[in-house]
């Protein structure tokens, strides 16, 4: 006889079905019941090798957000292979200091955007060589894969918050080494070192070390030389010392007497410069118009020249009139 069926047990295992197959599909469609979270896509044309599925997004170093997915896209009309990454964003790790700013993502990504905002991909670590997505302001740099391009030639959902992207460092370098001229790089390479060659090969470079020796021999003996004048010269340097040192001493013990005497030298001149200054006012006062002596001199002086007068008016009559001294002048 077979067992009998348990209807609970068939009951309860159909429910724990209903339940994780409820639980699998709100994970895996979180984004639909969780409004803080947006979708984001970055498109790089480089190699992504490194980055998973749940690499951390980071908005200046702070983690908003994850990778959500991934794929490989050939553009039909130039060829190009793309890898549009996609992204889950939480919108509230990253906060307005307006609490009643209700702007949409998209726009403000669109004004940070236009300051520069730019996703790059970068190391997590240096041992384990996974990458993550940064997202950084780099002002002026190039809006490579941005919405206006993206959207115009995929079709990609209006709600998709796209940010434009850099290169990374190391592509940076590839791409300079690519631009560079490697056969004429190699060119010059070659030129430097035939240059080197010839310049080794010279006579003239051969001879240079006995050229080198012969000179350092030239300074040895100048320098023997040297020493032996010196030598020669110690005992008149000495000598030349000593004389000096007693000149000092003997300016030192005279420098104070003819200090004293130079002062009274000093107010010897300073007193007879006072007295020429007074002689100096006081003829200057003799000379002036003001002054009695000037004007007694002046009076004598008139006196003077009349009695000259006088004295030539009688020279003049007796010249005439002889007899004058005894008859007296004639009317």
């Amino acid at each position: 006889m077979s067992k009998p069926t348990n209807a609970a047990a068939i009951g309860a295992f159909v429910v724990g079905a209903f339940l994780i197959l409820f639980a699998m599909l709100f994970l895996l469609s979180g984004d639909m019941f969780n409004r803080n979270i947006d979708r984001g896509l970055v498109v790089f044309d480089g190699s992504i090798k490194g980055l998973n599925v749940g690499a951390p997004v980071a908005f200046k170093g702070v983690p908003i957000g994850e990778v959500s997915g991934f794929d490989v896209v050939v553009d039909s009309d130039t060829y190009e292979v793309l890898t549009p990454v996609l992204l889950r964003i939480d919108r509230t790790r990253v906060r307005s200091t307006d609490e009643d700013d209700d702007e949409e993502s998209a726009v403000a990504t669109n004004i940070l955007v236009q300051r520069g905002l730019r996703a790059q991909l970068q190391l997590q670590s240096l041992l384990t060589g996974l990458l993550y997505v940064q997202l950084d302001f780099y002002p002026g740099s190039e809006e490579r894969y941005n919405a206006e391009m993206l959207r115009s030639r995929y079709d990609i959902d209006e709600d998709v918050i796209i940010v434009p992207t850099v290169p990374t460092d190391l592509e940076r370098l590839t791409q300079g080494l690519q631009e560079l001229d490697l056969a004429e790089l190699a060119r010059d390479v070659s030129d430097l070192l035939d240059g080197i060659h010839k310049i080794v090969n010279d006579e003239n470079t051969q001879a240079l070390p006995q050229q080198v020796s012969a000179t350092l021999l030239a300074i040895e003996d100048l320098s023997r030389n040297l020493d032996s004048e010196l030598a020669a010269l110690s005992p008149d340097v000495s000598q030349l010392l000593a004389s000096t040192s007693e000149t000092m001493e003997t300016l030192n013990q005279d420098i104070p007497a003819l200090s004293a005497d130079a002062d009274q030298a000093l107010q010897d001149l300073s007193r007879t410069l006072e007295t020429a200054q007074q002689a100096l006012n006081n003829m200057e006062y003799l000379l002036s118009d003001d002054s009695a002596v000037l004007h007694d001199l002046r009076k004598a002086a008139n006196e003077m020249s009349a009695a000259g007068r006088s004295l030539q008016s009688l020279a003049e009559t007796l010249e005439t009139q002889p007899e004058a001294l005894i008859r007296g002048k004639r009317q």
